[in-house]
């Protein structure tokens, strides 16, 4: 009896057995033969993700050498395992990922956190971009180079950056830019350029810093471009600014679905101007709150009467989501009762609930 060439092997059961393999097995099956390791390189290299920056540098590699290795990469990520430290990476190392980027002509996500934030060069000539990403999370400086590249990302969907363009008017994307963006994630300066050329954007969360909150009342009514607007959420809203923020955004957002992270007052003067603001909310769905200037911190039966007072002056709501000192609970409405969802401390959904309505 003859036995079968492995090459010859037919394409649908390699691809079954690629797909039931671990990853750490594909590459004992790029070596077993041509067949399997056509198909085990296929799922290998779609997603490029490591912590180690050498085990990336080599991929990078890789896709350099090989030609046939760059249309497969669909999502690349560049980040250091090792908490809080993070090295800077040297010249050389970028000049390698620009050129493998180059290759990726399918590539869909692309996440970079560059811990000088001063390596959007790599970006910079478009010429030698050859995709259209649909999600990006890029830690650079918000220069020339990074302009650019985002001018030229057509069908850019989600977007999380850590700077803007500071009124520079060298710096300002072209009207028009980012016509496809649906979800923004950055410091308030980037988020009011952006949206003032594109009004696609479905949701939005904002990082204030002390210097950016007084201009966020002046941003908010802004927000009425954009009509298909779903979910606003805002990280470090102070209490005194929340009380004037919150019926602000009711006034021109009042189709929201998700807004947070407001302060919830306490019980006295203020909470008149948080609840009023409720009232006119008809669609809001989740709001997050936060508890830090309670003293003690409302849990467990003080966390469900709150959350059954909000739903008297807005109905609508099924989710309410209490920020405590001690982490987050969420309150989920199950018939004329609540259910509660504590975190646990790690990353869990509860970290992008504002993404999710």
């Amino acid at each position: 009896m003859t036995s079968m060439p492995s090459d010859a092997l037919p394409a649908q059961v390699c691809k079954r057995i690629v797909r039931w393999s671990r990853r750490s097995d594909l590459a004992a099956l790029c070596l077993t033969c041509k067949a399997l390791q056509r198909e085990a390189e296929v799922k290998m290299y779609e997603i490029i993700m490591s912590g180690n920056i050498q085990a990336t540098f080599r991929a990078c590699q890789s896709v350099i050498s090989r030609a046939r290795l760059g249309p497969y990469v669909r999502s690349f990520y560049i980040f250091q395992d090792g908490g809080r430290f993070q090295r800077a990476l040297p010249e050389g190392f970028w000049g390698v990922v620009r050129l493998a980027l180059s290759k990726m002509r399918s590539l869909q996500c692309l996440v970079i956190h560059d811990p000088t934030y001063s390596n959007g060069w790599v970006l910079g000539d478009t010429s030698r971009v050859p995709f259209q990403l649909q999600e990006a999370r890029l830690f650079f400086y918000w220069d020339r180079n990074f302009v650019r590249f985002l001018e030229s990302q057509n069908k850019l969907k989600s977007l999380h950056i850590i700077d803007g363009p500071d009124n520079d008017s060298f710096l300002q994307l072209e009207a028009g830019s980012l016509p496809e963006l649906q979800t923004l994630d950055g410091i308030l300066m980037a988020a009011e350029h952006i949206v003032s050329v594109t009004t696609s954007i479905t949701h939005l969360q904002i990082t204030l810093d002390p210097n950016s909150e007084p201009d966020l009342l002046a941003f908010i009514p802004k927000l009425a471009r954009l009509t298909s607007l779903g979910a606003l959420s805002i990280l470090h809203l102070s209490e005194h600014l929340g009380v004037r923020a919150f019926p602000l955004i009711a006034a021109t957002c009042c189709t929201l679905r998700h807004v947070g992270m407001i302060p919830l007052p306490l019980p006295g003067p203020n909470s008149i101007y948080f609840y009023r603001a409720l009232l006119s909310m008809h669609q809001l769905r989740m709001l997050e709150v936060g508890t830090a200037a309670w003293t003690p911190q409302p849990t467990g039966i003080q966390q469900r009467i709150l959350a059954s007072e909000i739903r008297v002056y807005c109905p609508s709501i099924e989710y309410v989501c209490f920020w405590t000192g001690g982490g987050r609970t969420l309150w989920i409405l199950d018939g004329n009762d609540w259910s509660y969802h504590p975190d646990n401390g790690h990353h869990t959904p509860l970290d992008a609930l504002w993404k999710a309505r």
